[in-house]
């Protein structure tokens, strides 16, 4: 059985080695890639830059899922897409609308059967914060400003992730959003940074820093904060 993999990148979806890694475990030259992104302004832009990217590592053949204008999302296309797909990229934007297309329903199934068949999972920011079992969406990325709990896609249990984590300064909103929910290991992901998960476990990091925040005693506020490597 092929090992799995999932890689959080904190903000920057360009990320040079993480790109590498994630392309050599999709296939290389013989992958097929699945954009996921949001339907916004200037979307049509971002697609040549993954592709541009992509192809230096070899991978010619990228396919995207976008909701279309009205914000419909065309289920037979992406189950068509994703079925092909040796590996799953997953974009950034808005928190909640990317929870709602790609962590509910039968696009949430699909990405589950096909990491559970060995297919590599990458998401940037919004697209990380969705894949594990709890999705935090912290005050500073949404229009009411507080914290937000939904579920996740559910490929990584027991953990908290936090994007863009020093750039935002959003340690205190990590900590909050591991005490509410009584657990114990948090993933604090800079922009320029990648957190490497093969079969659940955090393997590696990539880029700048990924920081572990463990808490030791939920109900006396401890907890202990380092960088991984």
């Amino acid at each position: 059985m092929r090992e799995r993999y999932v890689y959080l990148l904190g903000g920057n979806s360009f990320q040079a080695e993480a790109n590498r890694q994630f392309i050599e475990q999709a296939g290389g030259s013989d992958a097929t890639i699945a954009l996921c992104i949001m339907n916004r302004p200037g979307w049509e832009e971002y697609v040549p830059l993954f592709q541009q990217m992509w192809r230096e590592s070899g991978a010619h053949d990228v396919q995207v899922i976008v909701p279309d204008a009205e914000g419909h999302l065309d289920m037979e296309h992406a189950e068509q897409v994703l079925s092909r797909a040796t590996g799953i990229f997953i974009g950034g934007g808005n928190t909640e609308k990317y929870h709602r297309y790609y962590a509910t329903g039968a696009f949430k199934d699909l990405l589950i059967d096909r990491y559970k068949n060995g297919v590599p999972i990458a998401g940037n920011s919004a697209g990380a914060l969705i894949l594990p079992e709890i999705c935090l969406i912290s005050p500073l990325d949404n229009e009411q400003s507080v914290m937000l709990f939904k579920q996740g896609v559910g490929l990584l249990s027991d953990v908290l992730i936090s994007v863009h984590y020093t750039e935002w300064g959003d340690q205190t909103n990590l900590l909050e959003g591991m005490k509410a929910k009584k657990v114990q290991r948090g993933l604090g992901i800079d922009e320029q940074a990648c957190a490497v998960f093969i079969n659940e476990r955090l393997a590696s990091s990539l880029g700048e820093s990924v920081h572990m925040v463990t808490i030791q005693d939920v109900e006396q506020d401890e907890y202990i904060a380092k960088e991984t490597s």
